[in-house]
């Protein structure tokens, strides 16, 4: 990983090394990934470059958050799909895989 502070959300999306189209949840839980793997205190590397790889990190994690909020989301009827028949399925696979109860979704 290398310490360089994210100015795009493109540079913040290949610091969490994330493609073109993730969802929040995903955005969270590759940030959560790499902030195990780079906190100073459960690193094997030098503190130092440990501490810069999460300053990147959490500037990468703030811009890609901050950049999918800023959307507004409509709740009207008439905007809302309804999804129907092998449809439905395929969409509550996606969203929860396997697992009836926690389910982590379709790999991407």
């Amino acid at each position: 990983m290398s310490a360089q502070t994210p100015h795009s959300v493109r540079e913040a999306a290949d610091i969490l090394g994330i493609g073109d189209s993730a969802s929040i949840i995903q955005i969270r839980t590759r940030y959560h990934t790499l902030a195990r793997m780079w906190h100073p205190d459960v690193s094997d590397h030098a503190s130092m470059e440990t501490h810069d790889d999460m300053v990147c990190l959490n500037a990468a994690y703030d811009i890609l958050i901050k950049y999918c909020m800023q959307y507004q989301i409509s709740f009207h009827p008439d905007d809302l799909s309804q999804v129907t028949g092998a449809d439905r399925d395929d969409d509550w696979m996606d969203r929860f895989g396997d697992d009836p109860i926690w389910g982590p979704g379709r790999p991407p």
